[in-house]
């Protein structure tokens, strides 16, 4: 096998690879979900203030603001849910049980830089492999008038 035929199977390869990217990344971003991220008020606290029987909402210390998370552990969700679907998540288990949640927004970005990264190295693949293909045309036409 000559070295023009390995480059482009290399190109094939990281084609299939950025393809292999993309639809992961796709699957998994099908798997977010508007979450909130909270720190459950102790009974005796929520009772105190009011708590989820005046607004049908959790009582706790929001974490941050609401965003599109991937969690499969579904132990640590609450019962309750908010306006367009948001889940409440409870933080302390999510901690308890060491589990870090994955951002849409970065599932998007690796996905992304992993396709542009296999498409470049692919491209650069093929014109090496061109490359390689016109020097050997080359030479073999240099040493054909040779001879």
């Amino acid at each position: 096998m000559n070295r023009t035929t390995v480059l482009n199977r290399l190109a094939a390869v990281c084609v299939v690879l950025a393809a292999a990217a993309l639809v992961t990344g796709l699957w998994l971003g099908t798997q977010a979900q508007p979450v909130q991220l909270l720190r459950p008020a102790p009974a005796a606290q929520a009772d105190l203030f009011g708590g989820e029987a005046t607004t049908g909402e959790p009582s706790g210390t929001r974490i941050g603001s609401p965003q599109a998370l991937i969690i499969r552990n579904q132990a640590v969700f609450l019962p309750e849910t908010g306006e367009d679907g948001l889940r409440y998540v409870d933080e302390p288990m999510l901690t308890e049980l060491g589990l870090y949640p994955l951002q849409l927004k970065t599932v998007r970005l690796l996905s992304i830089l992993a396709v542009m990264g296999f498409l470049g190295l692919a491209l650069t693949l093929w014109l090496g492999g061109r490359w390689s293909h016109k020097m050997a045309l080359r030479a073999a036409s240099t040493q054909h008038k040779r001879v």
